[in-house]
């Protein structure tokens, strides 16, 4: 392969999916990113009732006003402690250029949700960007007598760990160290693979149980995504290091050649019926538990598009 094939290739196998992992992290676990994002709001729920997602309401706005690369917008209907029902849009920005409009934008996804479903919504931004004094958390206007005004809380992850969130290693906070890792490392597969091998060791020395660490780690690879070479050496490292560490929570040998064994077996199924799947949807279906691993290799032949790989996807989350 000539350098500039190779060059091309690095690039590719590093182009993690923030916005999966943000997708799937959110939906699984708001009330944990509540409470370390924004702990006055999540203080004002009763997480005794469940949380229902507004997919459909989320999805007439973004389609009406338009939605950046790298954005996720997440709606969701939570019920207060007071007994009263709150709509709360979750917005993470992972843009790597100031917008100007960005402040503007979000009172905009704001009032046309209000506008349309008649209801108040409390718009939350977490800013998983570099930029150290990008912090827009107001959209104001106002001319002669007349004034508008929306406020909204922001969650800016490079600050936060740089002060509160040091020592902390819940899953929120592991999962913001793995995404400014990722940006930090791009275009460096050595450096990214450093930092992914140290986010990882860490979650071990965590306390976790096996259950949690696993799913922590499955966001993390998710996120944090590396060349293929480095990711055959990352799995040899983990496989030893647990073996070390005499934890073998995350990774086996059998478990590793079972996986990818079950995921050539779907890709091969698909591509028989047509459906290529792309490097990181394959990727992301590697981190399946095994049980949905085997019932998604049993419905493959009734799947004719990735669309529908996709949605099948979505309506199997873990």
């Amino acid at each position: 392969m000539i350098a500039s094939d190779t060059a091309e290739a690095d690039t590719l196998d590093q182009d993690s999916d923030y916005d999966g992992a943000w997708k799937e992290a959110l939906s699984l676990h708001l009330p944990e990113f509540l409470s370390e994002y924004f702990p006055s709001i999540f203080a004002a729920i009763d997480w005794t009732f469940p949380v229902e997602w507004l997919d459909k309401e989320i999805s007439q706005v973004v389609s009406l006003i338009g939605q950046r690369n790298r954005v996720v917008d997440l709606l969701a209907k939570a019920v207060l402690l007071d007994g009263g029902e709150q709509w709360i849009l979750l917005h993470v920005e992972v843009q790597t250029s100031a917008e100007e409009g960005f402040a503007f934008r979000l009172a905009c996804y704001n009032g046309s949700l209000m506008g349309l479903h008649k209801r108040r919504v409390v718009t939350l931004a977490i800013l998983a960007d570099l930029r150290d004094n990008w912090f827009p958390n107001e959209d104001s206007f106002s001319l002669g007598n007349f004034s508008s005004k929306m406020q909204f809380p922001v969650c800016k992850l490079i600050h936060r760990l740089r002060n509160d969130w040091q020592e902390k290693l819940s899953l929120p906070v592991q999962l913001a160290r793995a995404q400014i890792a990722t940006l930090r490392t791009a275009g460096k597969p050595e450096e990214r693979y450093q930092a992914k091998s140290k986010l990882v060791k860490e979650l071990y020395r965590a306390g976790y149980t096996a259950d949690q660490l696993r799913n922590v780690f499955r966001l993390i690879v998710w996120m944090v995504r590396l060349r293929r070479d480095l990711d055959t050496r990352f799995d040899v490292e983990l496989i030893e290091f647990e073996k070390e560490q005499q934890m073998p929570y995350v990774t086996s040998v059998e478990r590793v050649a079972e996986v990818r064994g079950v995921v050539r077996t779907i890709a091969r199924i698909l591509a028989k019926v047509g459906v290529e799947l792309p490097i990181e949807l394959r990727d992301r279906i590697q981190l399946l538990p095994v049980e949905t691993l085997d019932e998604l290799a049993d419905v493959s032949r009734d799947l004719a598009s990735v669309d529908e790989v996709v949605e099948w996807l979505e309506q199997h989350r873990a």
